[in-house]
């Protein structure tokens, strides 16, 4: 009776840990997001510079900041080029977790996440039981897979003891 409510509690307690995962994946998408439109209207500025100097070219202005005498100035158009760099990288992560389907997401975020800005979603993430079906099918997928790995240790554990003890392993209805 104990063990069966154990593992009630356990499939409970993991179902709730695995419907955070796609709720997880929404807060981070959003600070990504929050990045990405922070660092486009930054590059907006150096771009209206670009419009009105260089006809539209921004990489012209970052080659004229770059080949500067001044090193305040060179360090500029590397920022400027890293900026760039930035958001191309940004839309590119967060195409990947608004336009694949639902395992495609989860997937990318759990192989090319960003760890500094998922640190950062983690230390102001706010707990919620999205109902939706795929953070259900997450949460049960989890919780199942929990089950399984604990059976699959005490029967291992069992067995292993059982072996240490000296117990025929022939006789297979000890184990």
């Amino acid at each position: 009776m104990i063990t069966t409510l154990f593992d009630r509690v356990l499939f409970t307690l993991c179902f709730l840990i695995g419907v955070q995962l796609p709720e997880f994946v929404q807060q981070y998408s959003q600070r990504l997001s929050g990045h990405l439109n922070e660092a486009q209207h930054q590059l907006q500025q150096f771009q209206f510079i670009a419009d009105t100097q260089y006809q539209g070219s921004l990489v012209t202005l970052i080659k004229r900041y770059q080949e500067n005498s001044d090193l305040a100035i060179q360090q500029t158009g590397q920022l400027v080029n890293n900026l760039s760099i930035r958001i191309t990288e940004l839309d590119f992560s967060l195409n990947q977790l608004q336009q694949n389907n639902y395992w495609q997401r989860i997937y990318y975020f759990v192989t090319d996440m960003n760890i500094e800005m998922a640190q950062a979603t983690a230390k102001q993430y706010i707990l919620a039981i999205p109902l939706e079906m795929n953070a259900l099918i997450t949460g049960v997928l989890f919780a199942v897979f929990v089950l399984i790995t604990k059976a699959l240790i005490v029967f291992l554990s069992i067995r292993g003891y059982l072996r240490l003890r000296g117990f025929a392993t022939k006789d297979r209805s000890l184990i």
